[in-house]
């Protein structure tokens, strides 16, 4: 049953009475607002790189220095996109496109692209550098989109931190899901307002459990549940205030679901096909743990000697995930997963029957070794029985990795679109387009025979396309990166139409982004083959 506002103000009182002794403070805005409690105990180490202690605990008062004089976009990493990226840009369309970016399903090299163009410090499109609730949006979004080191290296060095909701949960976010636990509830003592929202009662909670508070704790989460109850949080923190029972599965929907996961030291294997994208991808960037010693009697000999090595993996126990894959994004994932195992059939010269997929899949996976290792193994006239097209495609895609694009491989596709078969024709021609949209110079002909080419119309909004071509002749090179990822998100995972890929392409190339240009080919062409 929903309690009365009396009741709720009721068990406010009761968590401050015992967290402080009866003492309030008033914030700026009038509403009351608990003294801090007690530091968290410390944390084990973190799992990764340690980063330096964050100004949102000794940052410089607002009133010190004015939004007017900062320009938050300057916060940020080297991306080697430069300090102008955002010159010439619209902050209208910076508005528009970065809130989008946080919640967007996004292909492989959509999300990289975000990525690199969020996290660069720069210098903000005019009239955005003090735009706060701009900065919430992009610091958000580069966490969605997978980079939780790049979040907090901006809010580092972002001020006011504390005087805003919105930033100091993206703080704290990006905190939890690097196993910062003990940063995050900092954050989350040092907000200045909104301190009885629903995230920051689910995050105190938890956090006064890590500080043995349970009761404190429970009265937290109590009133946390009468507000919103979330099945999850209230699943998986009833669980830690009970001391680890009866927690069921993992969750990894968040940053708070993950912490309390891991605290609770639930199996996170089954909960991965749900987990945000800035928890997977921290994840996937963890080292393999290293395998575990023998034990060891008191009189120093073994007990038993290790395990046998597990045996070496199959080409069927690599092809299995790879065609299950619902899309591109999980084929992606899945080829990066299964790289130790495509490297490990390269090594053992195993012989393989499906070659070009295997190839294919390691180049998506970076591994552009292995992928040359089983190209040249396979004939480009058809003998071996691997098709042509295939392993022109093949040439294609690992051409478009290198960024070496070849005119007379771009017309050996175009020879290949002789053919009555329409699919095999309409691979051909997608191919030989992809990798001449990476081209500067072609020869008349060739330019001749791809403009006769029936490619089928895009699917992304042609304002948007429209727009992106114009950024792009204008050098605007943020700006045509944004509308290029605005495109992009019209059709998801799987990345955009071949028409739109192409102008993507054209348009990134001309702002002088060739490495995702580059990555936006070589997912089209890796698209192309038969898994």
């Amino acid at each position: 049953m929903r309690r009365g506002p009396g009741r709720i103000g009721a068990l406010i009182g009761a968590v401050a009475l015992m967290t402080n002794g009866g003492a309030w403070a008033q914030s700026s805005a009038g509403a009351p607002v608990a003294d801090k409690p007690a530091a968290a105990p410390a944390p084990e180490p973190p799992p990764t790189t340690t980063v330096a202690p964050s100004p949102v605990i000794t940052e410089t008062p607002v009133g010190a220095q004015t939004l007017a004089q900062l320009d938050l976009f300057s916060a940020g990493r080297e991306t080697g996109l430069g300090q102008d990226l955002w010159k010439s840009s619209s902050a209208d369309i910076a508005r528009a496109v970065i809130p989008t970016l946080r919640d967007a399903p996004l292909s492989p090299a959509a999300a990289a692209l975000g990525r690199d163009l969020l996290a660069t410090a720069s210098i903000a499109p005019e009239g955005a550098g003090n735009d706060a609730a701009l900065a919430a949006a992009r610091a958000s979004a580069v966490l969605a989109l997978g980079d939780a080191e790049g979040a907090t290296d901006i809010l580092d060095h972002t001020p006011g931190v504390s005087s805003s909701s919105a930033l100091s949960q993206v703080a704290a976010e990006a905190a939890l899901i690097t196993g910062r636990n003990d940063r995050a509830c900092a954050v989350g003592e040092a907000l200045a307002t909104d301190r009885d929202g629903i995230y920051w009662l689910r995050l105190r909670a938890f956090c006064q459990a890590l500080a043995g508070k349970t009761d404190i704790a429970q009265l937290t989460y109590t009133l946390a549940n009468q507000q919103v109850r979330d099945p999850y949080f209230a699943r998986l923190m009833g669980a830690l205030l009970a001391g680890g029972t009866d927690a069921g599965d993992a969750s990894l929907r968040n940053g708070l679901d993950y912490a309390l996961s891991v605290q609770l030291k639930l199996d996170l294997t089954p909960a991965m096909p749900a987990a945000s994208r800035a928890i997977a991808q921290h994840l996937a960037s963890l080292p393999a743990a290293p395998p575990a010693a023998a034990p060891v009697l008191a009189g120093g000999a073994p007990v038993a000697p290790p395990p046998p090595p597990p045996p070496p993996a199959t080409e069927a126990d690599v092809l299995a995930p790879l065609r299950a894959a619902a899309n591109f994004s999980d084929y992606a994932t899945v080829a990066k997963a299964e790289k130790p195992a495509i490297s490990q059939l390269v090594e053992l010269k195993t012989p393989l029957t499906a070659p070009v997929a295997l190839a294919t899949a390691a180049i998506v996976a970076n591994d552009l070794a292995d992928a040359d290792a089983i190209r040249a193994g396979l004939a480009v006239d058809g003998s071996g029985g691997v098709d042509v097209l295939d392993v022109t495609i093949l040439d294609a895609t690992l051409a478009a990795a290198r960024g070496a694009t070849d005119p007379s491989l771009i017309n050996r596709l175009i020879q290949l679109t002789q053919t009555k078969d329409s699919r095999e024709r309409a691979r051909a021609e997608g191919a030989a387009e992809l990798l001449a949209a990476l081209s500067p110079s072609l020869d008349g002909p060739a330019r001749a025979r791809l403009a006769a080419f029936d490619l089928p119309a895009g699917t992304g909004p042609a304002a948007r396309l429209i727009a992106m071509g114009a950024a792009a002749d204008g050098a605007r090179k943020g700006e045509a990166a944004l509308l290029a990822l605005w495109v992009a998100e019209a059709d998801g995972t799987s990345g955009p139409s071949l028409d739109d890929r192409i102008r993507i392409e054209r348009a990134l190339a001309r702002v002088g982004l060739g490495a995702n240009a580059q990555a936006f080919a070589v997912e089209g062409l890796a698209q192309l083959q038969a898994r």
